[in-house]
């Protein structure tokens, strides 16, 4: 049993073949781009990751350094009362 298209038909799933290939390339491409962007998003999620570690690191002893923050005000207004007592510095 020979199954024959008319020339109609052919030309119909040749169109059909051809959008097919032409999808089969965008999809292609839009993959390789979304692949693109998503290794560019991890590095920078690494960079990131890296970044933040160093500010935990710099932050680790915050409250170390606001006690002696603190400190220093005592020791400023101690030594302005020296130097109220001793008679030195501006009145």
């Amino acid at each position: 049993m020979t199954l024959a298209l008319s020339a109609q038909e052919t030309t119909f799933w040749q169109v059909i073949l051809v959008i097919g290939a032409i999808v089969l390339v965008a999809v292609i491409a839009l993959l390789t781009l979304l692949l693109s962007l998503v290794r560019s998003i991890e590095g920078t999620v690494y960079r990131l990751g890296d970044v933040a570690q160093g500010i935990a690191g710099n932050t680790a002893n915050i409250k170390v350094a606001l006690a002696v923050a603190d400190s220093l005000d005592e020791i400023m207004d101690e030594m302005r009362n020296h130097a109220r007592l001793l008679g030195v510095g501006a009145r």
